[in-house]
């Protein structure tokens, strides 16, 4: 049966490791929207642009996500789906499509997760901004009724 499998956390947590190893292990189409997103625009997208880039690019990958499923396929979504209602949308729409829904949620310590992105970003981390995000961030809460796997200290 198909399956639609959507990563939650926090930047620098690991979902997009996750993701890897869950399309390995499900034979698996990982759709990650950070990596669409550089392929398409680059990294240094004008704050201005930024939001009509992100909504062609969430159009185009819940069009593929449709398709695979719809072909038989497994399909992951590597988003964040930092908020409560970002993670109601989404299980919404992916429920038109397919019934086997799955959260998964990875979590680290906030500490680690910046380290993380300094290391991957070379050293460009704005600690500012990442803890004003931080402070958006919801984790996801058992009143939300999902069907979640957590990894910790991926």
């Amino acid at each position: 049966m198909s399956s639609v499998h959507l990563i939650c956390g926090f930047m620098g947590t690991g979902k997009t490791t996750i993701a890897r190893r869950l399309a390995m292990q499900m034979n698996a189409v990982r759709l990650t929207h950070d990596e669409f997103m550089a392929d398409l625009y680059g990294n240094d997208i004008p704050e201005s642009e930024f939001r009509a880039k992100w909504d062609k690019v969430d159009k185009l990958i819940w069009n593929l996500a449709e398709q695979i499923v719809c072909a038989g396929g497994n399909v992951i979504l590597d988003y964040g789906f930092w908020s409560r209602e970002s993670r109601r949308k989404a299980a919404e729409r992916a429920k038109i499509f397919c019934d086997n829904i799955t959260f998964h949620q990875v979590e680290c310590d906030f500490e680690t997760a910046k380290r993380r992105l300094r290391e991957r970003d070379a050293g460009r981390l704005d600690e500012e901004a990442f803890n004003a995000l931080a402070k958006k961030y919801e984790p996801i809460d058992t009143d939300e009724r999902f069907d979640v796997i957590y990894y910790r200290n991926v």
